[in-house]
């Protein structure tokens, strides 16, 4: 049976992680709440942050008590926004704890990419619905022996874009992987939000390893092993010799996280 007409069945389930802990921070004699927790995936580690969407004082509170810096455009932003902005900062700061950086603030690069430590490389992500926001991150020395990385992390909910709005797949699927996702997946919004999830990933990982983006569309879906997704990436940077990616991926009835090497 195919990868694809299993996911659903062998790799979608239920987070068991035993690093999951939550935390309570006192705002105004109120407790505002947001959850922490790490999740292995590929080589690395993954770590979680869900929260509510607290009103904008109880937000900012919790920006102040962990030392994360609002830029302009952000506190100018809609509240969804900011919610995302602090999740991720708050997900890149436990991240950060394992490399002894405790009070490190990241900023933001031109292409909006959050920038670490000069010795590290890092990425994150996040989604939100009605009740909550999810935020990831990952942060790995830098080393030849480590490949270039990058995360993202979707809502399954959102496959419902991929059913109602069949034409958006266009925007990221090649015809080929339409077209192969169609004959073989039993849940083709599914495999859809996979793929995309997997594109992000490798799009991440690619401006880590070249500070140049690239489109969807230059990324070819290719194969699958075990947990992992093989693609090729077919751009001018790779000149005649287009390069590999691989990204393992992490499904649960919620959620869907995927990591891309290259």
């Amino acid at each position: 049976m195919s990868f694809i007409s299993d996911l659903g069945k062998t790799d979608c389930r239920q987070d068991t992680s035993a690093g999951s802990r939550k935390l309570l921070l006192p705002v105004n004699d109120s407790p505002a709440l947001f959850s922490h927790h790490t999740i292995s995936i590929g080589n690395n580690t993954i770590h979680q942050i869900c929260m509510p969407l607290a009103d904008t004082a109880v937000l900012h509170k919790i920006g102040q008590i962990h030392n994360i810096f609002l830029p302009d455009n952000i506190r100018q932003s809609r509240h969804k926004r900011q919610t995302e902005f602090i999740a991720g900062r708050l997900a890149a700061k436990y991240a950060l704890l394992q490399y002894d950086y405790s009070n490190f603030n990241l900023k933001t690069g031109s292409q909006g990419q959050p920038l670490f430590p000069e010795s590290l490389q890092g990425s994150l992500s996040h989604t939100s619905n009605q009740r909550q926001c999810l935020a990831i991150a990952c942060v790995q020395k830098k080393q030849p022996t480590h490949r270039f990385l990058g995360i993202d992390i979707e809502y399954r909910q959102h496959q419902s874009i991929m059913n109602e709005h069949k034409s958006t797949l266009t925007l990221f699927l090649r015809t080929a992987e339409l077209r192969y996702i169609t004959e073989h997946s039993t849940d083709l919004p599914l495999m859809a939000l996979l793929l995309f999830s997997a594109k992000e990933s490798i799009i991440k990982a690619w401006f880590h390893q070249y500070q140049k983006l690239i489109n969807f569309t230059d990324i070819a879906f290719r194969s699958y092993r075990h947990s992992y997704l093989n693609f090729l990436i077919d751009s001018p940077l790779t000149h005649t010799n287009p390069q590999t990616a691989e990204v393992c991926f992490h499904c649960t009835k919620e959620k869907i996280i995927t990591i891309a090497y290259i």
